[in-house]
């Protein structure tokens, strides 16, 4: 009688643990077993100040942009972090054609994007100034267009999201039909862009 009592507390004990165990993991569970979730190495950083940005005056939300650089994507990188980093200028017109929308889609996935302005530095006038730019060669080399030159050209705005270390989805320019970025999108075109946005940020989940 006292091996069943022990037997019994035993197996009792073990399935607390086990649904303990069970209440304390986050995240979402794959196919194969594992825990997901999706990450942001920025959360909790200062945000960005977008006010610069003609199209972000009217936004009522908070900025999900937190500024970066070049050598901190690659350490992130480097570290196999999942994070979504934004190329992008005030002065860029299809940037400021996209920026609220980047910022909506960044809350809605309860994200934060690591903003790199490509004129943070007064003396840089084009996108291949920036400092580090052979290193976005080095990672992001394969998305980038040939400019006149044969040289590998970052367009702004552009937008990588990165998983475990590797680029699992790119956004560049606003939405197709976009050619003018002093038009306004028609609402097809903002389901259109949002919806894309949302899929790619799901990728990091």
């Amino acid at each position: 009688m006292r091996i069943n009592r022990t037997i019994t507390f035993t197996t009792v004990l073990l399935a607390m643990i086990m649904i303990f165990a069970a209440c304390g993991s986050t995240g979402s569970t794959d196919e194969s077993g594992s825990t997901t979730e999706a990450t942001s190495p920025f959360a909790g950083m200062e945000p960005a100040d977008l006010s610069g940005y003609d199209s972000m005056s009217d936004y009522d939300g908070e900025s999900r942009l937190v500024e970066t650089d070049v050598n901190e994507m690659v350490k992130l990188i480097n570290d196999k972090e999942s994070f979504v980093v934004f190329f992008s200028f005030e002065e860029c017109p299809y940037c400021n054609a996209i920026m609220p929308y980047v910022n909506k889609a960044a809350e809605d996935a309860d994200m934060y994007v690591g903003y790199i302005d490509t004129r943070s530095n007064p003396e840089w006038t084009n996108n291949m100034e920036i400092d580090g730019y052979d290193k976005v060669v080095k990672y992001f080399g394969d998305y980038l267009p040939e400019d006149e030159d044969g040289k590998d050209h970052l367009y702004t705005p552009d937008m990588y999201f990165i998983k475990n270390g590797e680029v699992v989805a790119r956004h560049d320019g606003v939405v197709e039909g976009a050619d003018d970025p002093t038009v306004p999108l028609t609402s097809s075109q903002e389901e259109n862009l949002m919806k894309i946005l949302a899929d790619d940020f799901a990728k990091l989940k």
